[in-house]
């Protein structure tokens, strides 16, 4: 709805303005992989190959006061890449989860049960948002992501985010919202964001205010989510000693049932060719504030090294402690060619007793090419 709203007021707001500048880029990724899956016994029924082929298009327009921004993806997914997408569009049905625009085809059918088709095409719109900015104020309305996150993988008072783990790193996909921010000095801001639903009383609705105090930057948030019926409120902060430091909390009260707290706190440091970053997060809520995280407790780690001007190395770590559950993981990235990127990965799931096949170990490469 928001971004049917961007989309038509854009022509009239670049069309008042003289000579708007455009740009058009995208990106080509090619990830093929192999898997296993299974209890440990290394079965040959056990052993999976994937292919995840994707295009994203991005398309800005810019006058002196407006912008007009559009990203689309798409995606060919065959073998266990369709398979993952399927069992994904599965949970989201059942769930009630939203699926944030995203087209499948063939489209999930809950009789067709958990086969996956051998091949998939999955499309969304990633951004498509027209922002208006003045001196005093900025008005964003359509697909955006509101950026409020501090820490590196979990975010509480991040509320209008969805994170994506599918991928080799973690993707946070926007919302369809109106956005106003209202400048207050030089470092703070009052951000109202609105992303209704059909019905006004089941939208999210955020206000946040946020400044740089004594080098501490700062901010308060208060939240509805009607569709859930809860109110939060919570707080963060991110500091730079040499170190730098960041946290934030965020109580959820639901209109009928009891509250519960969701906070996080990490640290990250570099010195020479290296970035060592850790967090912890404490989910108060379980699935239900949370499904990438539902356990209690768990712990993010990674160190990265840049080798050279074209080699980067990264190992990382995340750890449900409560879950007992964890992913292991080792990428390398390697500038080829101006604009070319070929990178290759390993990484080493547990998912818990509790799973049939707790064990799953991937391999493979990451290629892309810029325009």
């Amino acid at each position: 709805m928001a971004a049917t709203l961007a989309a038509a007021m854009a022509a009239a707001a670049l069309a008042a303005q003289e000579s708007p500048s455009y740009t058009l880029g995208g990106e080509v990724e090619a990830r093929p992989f192999a898997r296993y899956a299974g209890s440990g016994n290394f079965a040959a029924s056990d052993l999976s190959y994937g292919q995840a082929s994707v295009l994203g298009l991005e398309l800005a327009a810019a006058g002196e006061r407006a912008r007009l921004a559009v990203s689309t993806e798409a995606a060919v997914l065959s073998g266990s890449a369709a398979a993952d997408a399927w069992a994904a569009a599965g949970a989201a049905t059942y769930a009630g989860l939203d699926s944030a625009g995203l087209l499948l085809v063939p489209a999930y059918s809950a009789a067709a049960g958990p086969a996956a088709p051998p091949t998939l095409l999955e499309a969304r719109i990633r951004a498509l948002y027209l922002k208006l900015d003045f001196d005093w104020l900025s008005l964003t309305a359509g697909r955006q992501v509101v950026k409020y996150r501090r820490g590196e993988l979990w975010s509480p008072t991040d509320p209008f985010t969805e994170l994506d783990l599918s991928g080799l790193s973690p993707v946070r996909r926007g919302s369809d919202a109106l956005r106003l921010v209202l400048p207050l000095g030089a470092t703070g801001a009052f951000d109202l964001v609105a992303a209704p639903s059909a019905g006004f009383s089941r939208g999210r609705y955020a206000a946040r205010l946020s400044g740089l105090l004594s080098g501490v930057d700062a901010a308060a948030i208060g939240y509805r989510d009607g569709g859930a019926g809860a109110w939060s409120f919570g707080t963060d902060f991110k500091v730079d000693l040499g170190l730098s430091l960041d946290g934030e909390a965020l109580c959820s009260i639901p209109d009928a049932g009891t509250a519960w707290v969701r906070a996080a706190c990490g640290a990250d440091y570099s010195f020479g060719d290296f970035i060592v970053a850790a967090e912890y997060y404490y989910n108060g809520g379980g699935a239900t504030a949370d499904p990438n995280a539902p356990g209690s407790h768990n712990a993010f780690a990674t160190l990265s090294w840049k080798a050279s001007d074209f080699l980067a190395v990264a190992a990382t770590l995340v750890d449900g402690i409560s879950s007992g559950s964890w992913t292991a993981a080792l990428t390398a990235s390697l500038d080829a060619a101006q604009n070319a990127e070929l990178g290759a990965y390993a990484r080493c799931v547990y998912l818990g007793t509790a799973s049939p096949a707790p064990w799953i170990a991937e391999s493979g490469l990451d290629i892309k090419v810029k325009f």
